[in-house]
């Protein structure tokens, strides 16, 4: 049970990040497409948060151990 809880809480952020990631790539190519510059910027926003995210999630534990 507690377990469960442990992995829960340790992969649900990949997720979110994931997904905020993706999110904002395609409302950034909507937002490209469209010629709303508005959509695009905060898409291009989204998508690089969402990818640092995932990434300084997945290295956490590397950084964790070195030091």
């Amino acid at each position: 049970m507690v377990s469960n809880i442990l992995a829960f809480v340790r992969f649900v952020p990949f997720a979110i990040f994931l997904f905020v990631a993706i999110a904002g790539a395609f409302a950034a190519l909507i937002g490209g497409l469209t010629g709303w510059a508005d959509v695009a910027e905060f898409g291009k926003l989204a998508a690089g948060g969402g990818a640092l995210g995932f990434f300084a999630w997945l290295c956490l534990p590397i950084l964790i151990r070195a030091f």
